[in-house]
């Protein structure tokens, strides 16, 4: 008879897999780790090695920094993973839209290679969560983010001409998006159906507004584009156009909310998809950050504002859906009696 688990190897014995676990779990399951993975790369070749390494590194540091998908905050992003995700991939097919649309002798190639470098990825990582592929949707997202810093470094290089370029803090903030795509336990994601539908309707409605609007005032410029000046009545359409990818987000925390069925701390995790959006409110090409801390600050207050309208009214759904089941629910036998 063989033991339920084989010995490692010598491969396994010089890697510091059970070290990175937190003491008491290594101390409860340390054996039983190392000889499973050891069976499970027993004839497996490097690069599935490093794959299941890396796997295994990854979820001894969630448990470590308890962003597993048993802790709260693992809980949490968990829930909001995929609305960062749709907000990422709408926000890059804005910019793709906008580089093929500013596309020219004038611009060169350059600048919509670079674009589509840099956005391409996070589209492809959308399509891969509608599937519910997410291992390789949080591998897109990391050389999504990765492309957009070295699209960037290169883009400094070219003739300044380019204006429509996203600025270095707009790509520090959808950095920090996919870091935290990146680092939710992949076992709490929801991948429900009912979850991916809602993740690519949140992208398509938070995406078309923001194509109409670049395309429209795409199409109205002049030639000398950089010095155009909008009246006031179109300066206040573009503030509250702002708002939009915000509302959309938190449309979607509201429909989480109200859904009995949904884990309350993965439907408060869609909270983080709504925050990045209110920073970048910059239409009318949403390349750049907000000019100054008064723009800065009234989005934050629409951003705080719809996430309290959202959460009061999900809240109050839930619990009437609660309500009108629990009335529905056939009298028992010890209250017949």
């Amino acid at each position: 008879m063989t033991d339920a688990y084989p010995p490692a190897s010598a491969l396994v014995r010089r890697l510091p897999l059970r070290g990175l676990y937190p003491a008491a779990y290594r101390a409860a399951h340390g054996e039983e780790i190392t000889a499973v993975f050891a069976e499970s790369v027993r004839h497996a070749d490097r690069r599935t090695t490093l794959r299941e390494w890396s796997a295994l590194a990854a979820h001894a540091l969630r448990l470590r920094t308890r962003l597993s998908s048993r802790d709260p905050g693992g809980r949490l992003l968990a829930g909001a993973a995929p609305f960062l995700l749709a907000g990422g991939a709408a926000l890059n097919a804005v910019h793709l839209l906008t580089a093929s649309l500013t596309h020219g002798p004038r611009a060169g190639s350059a600048p919509l290679v670079l674009a589509v470098v840099r956005s391409v990825p996070w589209l492809l990582a959308l399509l891969c969560a509608a599937f519910g592929r997410w291992r390789p949707a949080r591998a897109l997202v990391a050389g999504g983010v990765l492309t957009g810093f070295l699209g960037a470094a290169v883009a400094q290089r070219l003739p300044p001409a380019d204006v429509f370029a996203p600025s270095t803090g707009l790509l520090w903030l959808w950095a920090c998006a996919g870091a935290l795509v990146l680092v939710a336990p992949p076992d709490a994601v929801d991948l429900s159906p009912r979850n991916r539908a809602r993740t690519v309707a949140a992208a398509i409605a938070a995406a078309l507004p923001m194509s109409g609007i670049a395309t429209l005032v795409i199409g109205t410029w002049p030639d000398d584009y950089t010095n155009i000046a909008f009246t006031p009545l179109q300066n206040t359409a573009l503030d509250v156009s702002a708002a939009w990818p915000a509302f959309v987000m938190a449309f979607a925390l509201l429909l989480r909310l109200g859904d009995p069925a949904t884990d309350p701390l993965q439907a408060y995790g869609v909270t983080l998809a709504v925050l990045p959006w209110s920073i970048v409110t910059a239409p009318p090409l949403y390349l750049h950050l907000p000019a100054g801390p008064p723009h800065l600050l009234l989005d934050g207050a629409v951003a705080l504002g719809l996430l309290a309208t959202a959460a009061a009214t999900g809240l109050l759904c839930r619990r009437l859906r609660r309500t009108r089941e629990a009335g529905s629910l056939p009298p028992t036998a010890g209250s017949e009696r």
